[in-house]
């Protein structure tokens, strides 16, 4: 097979000063650049002729100058080269969530609390991390991302850690001191760790957070817990018992997170509870890739809840798209600014300005009055619909202009394309069981309009069409069905067969992933769904998944089995939904993240 090896001379370094020529060539695994860096080896991929093309890396060399010169990409190949800006704050941490939904109220024995959360980190070393914590919180719903779901006493901070992938833990300090203090409604608190090395780039970290509050009293939080991931979170009546359950490092209490609970959206009282942590997370180390900055809503992450997320925690289709660890285009981590339900017309707006204050004060106060990011994304608007076409751009392109008034009107903005909403007469079975109201016709009706208009809009410097990797192949008007997706059969059956004893455990193939909504035919023509929340594995190519919905379904043996494309309101995908979407977006796409 014919393999062409690519190489490159670099002329000028970023302020024009020359450099000397950079021999290139594919890293060895194991090796590292002249800076003591690690150098990943980056695998052969295609030339738009489809002519295998190895994408090589060189080592960091130094100028005439000098100065070491980080790897640069290949001319033509990929994107430009970074400007790294080590001492510059920048995102640090995938996953990261800002407090929303409902306060919780704190009870009789459980008013201590300890959350531990894990983070992947960006693909370059960092350190010196700033950790904001916060004492706001933001409805979902109806007037997201209105910061309005506030507790009624302030978060009261003990003590925080930065959990080291080898286990060591490290004080995050508030202003040196130990604990901290998130006023009420309006209150931000910044922690800050130093490690006595850099964190390896790619890395997965924790965050241990321990806080508390009167008994009675109602607190905030932003997290649920993924417990495949081994997140935890622990409850006490007294501050030295709750720290005895962090070093044991037991399963979380029980009151905190019930099997019944888990992987479930509510409110306080049926569903699993958030847990309070940090509401980003920065470091310095920077190597100068895109940063996005996200207008969002539940599209972004909420399709999922927590046992489906990745190994980097990751949720949902652009969260899983942008962390893509790209052989050309890499990974980015965002600043995600919204959720569930957030309305273009409502962001930036009344009652939603604490995490634009919140970000800009990070600008001024740690980073010399540099952005935490470098272009926005806009996803957001879905939630603004309206039949009329012209009200519905109207609002979502208003909050382009707000952004551009802020930060200026040079601000780079990349668009994407809305996606629609369905109805079906088979559970989601078919593609041609699905049916499209004119207002979300992505080929003739209201969605239409509003996506010609995004794309033709000069506020936009650039916009990706998701569009082509969701919809079915077969209808341009619909999404993807479970028939896209067959799974094998289920291995014998679940339960008794007797259609009266429950069942929670369901033995399917291994090749089913964690989290999946799948559907099966549990009897000749009859179809019904569950979501799986755990596994355990039984060595042979089979696995007994625990399922969240509990009833006493009498399955035939070895009934069909399929993987949902969409979750059950036809809103949101789910996983198999997810997956194939973020595999069909380009990676290319990441193109328009640039000038």
């Amino acid at each position: 097979m014919l393999v062409k090896t690519v190489t490159t001379v670099v002329t000028t370094d970023s302020t024009g000063k020359p450099v000397d020529a950079i021999p290139v060539r594919n890293a060895v695994a194991g090796e590292t650049d002249a800076a003591g860096r690690p150098v990943t080896p980056i695998p052969v991929t295609e030339d738009p002729l489809g002519v295998p093309v190895r994408v090589v890396v060189g080592k960091a060399a130094q100028n005439s100058a000098g100065q070491w010169i980080d790897t640069l990409p290949i001319s033509g190949r990929g994107p430009p080269p970074w400007v790294p800006d080590a001492n510059r704050y920048m995102p640090a941490a995938t996953r990261t969530r800002w407090p929303s939904g409902f306060t919780m109220t704190y009870a009789t024995g459980l008013n201590y609390q300890c959350s531990k959360l894990f983070f992947g980190s960006p693909d370059y070393p960092t350190n010196d991390f700033l950790i904001p914590f916060v004492g706001f919180g933001l409805t979902e719903g109806g007037l997201a991302p209105q910061e309005t779901v506030n507790p009624n006493a302030d978060m009261l901070i003990d003590e925080a850690f930065f959990v080291h992938p080898n286990g060591t833990e490290y004080p995050i300090l508030f202003g040196g001191n130990v604990a901290a203090v998130a006023t009420a409604a309006t209150g931000i608190v910044y922690g800050q760790v130093t490690l006595p090395a850099d964190l390896q780039g790619w890395s997965i970290f924790g965050i241990r957070t321990v806080y508390h509050g009167a008994v009675g009293n109602t607190y905030i939080g932003a997290y649920r817990c993924q417990r495949h991931r081994g997140e935890k979170l622990w409850a006490a009546a007294d501050l030295a018992s709750v720290r005895a359950l962090a070093v044991a490092n037991g399963p979380s209490t029980a009151a905190m997170d019930p099997d019944n609970w888990y992987n479930t959206v509510g409110n306080a009282t049926n569903s699993q509870q958030l847990a309070y942590g940090p509401t980003i997370v920065l470091a310095k180390g920077w190597d100068g890739r895109p940063v996005p900055l996200v207008l969002a809503d539940s599209l972004v992450e909420r399709q999922e809840i927590a046992a489906s997320a990745d190994d980097r925690g990751n949720l949902g289709i652009w969260r899983r798209w942008l962390d893509q660890r790209d052989a050309i285009w890499a990974n980015c981590i965002p600043l995600v600014m919204g959720v569930p339900g957030s309305k273009s017309v409502q962001e930036l707006a009344t009652s939603a300005t604490k995490r634009w204050d919140l970000i800009d004060a990070i600008k001024t106060t740690y980073n010399g009055g540099k952005d935490i990011w470098t272009f926005v994304l806009d996803q957001s608007g879905r939630n603004d619909n309206s039949a009329t076409a012209s009200t519905w751009s109207n609002v979502k392109l208003g909050l382009v202009d707000r952004i551009k008034t802020r930060y200026g009107a040079g601000v780079r903005v990349v668009g994407i394309t809305l996606m629609p909403t369905f109805t079906s007469s088979d559970a989601g079975r078919t593609v041609a069981g699905y049916s499209v109201s004119a207002l979300w016709n992505a080929v003739t009706g209201t969605l239409k309009t509003v996506n010609d208009t995004v794309k033709a809009s000069s506020r936009y410097a650039a916009v990706i069409d998701m569009l082509p990797a969701f919809m079915s192949d077969s209808d341009p008007t619909k999404g993807p069905a479970a028939e896209l997706f067959p799974l094998g059969n289920v291995i014998g059956h679940p339960g008794n067969q007797d259609g009266t004893t429950t069942w929670d455990t369901i033995k399917l193939p291994a090749s089913v992933p964690l989290g999946a909504r799948v559907m099966f035919e549990y009897q000749p023509g009859l179809w019904t769904s569950r979501t799986v929340i755990g596994r355990t594995d039984n060595g042979d190519g089979t696995a007994d998944y625990k399922v969240s919905e509990v009833f006493a379904t009498n399955v035939q043996d070895n009934a069909a089995l399929l993987g949902h494309g969409m979750n059950s309101d036809l809103v949101h995908p789910a996983l198999h939904g997810i997956l194939r979407t973020v595999s069909r977006i380009p990676q290319a796409e990441k193109a328009k993240f640039y000038p």
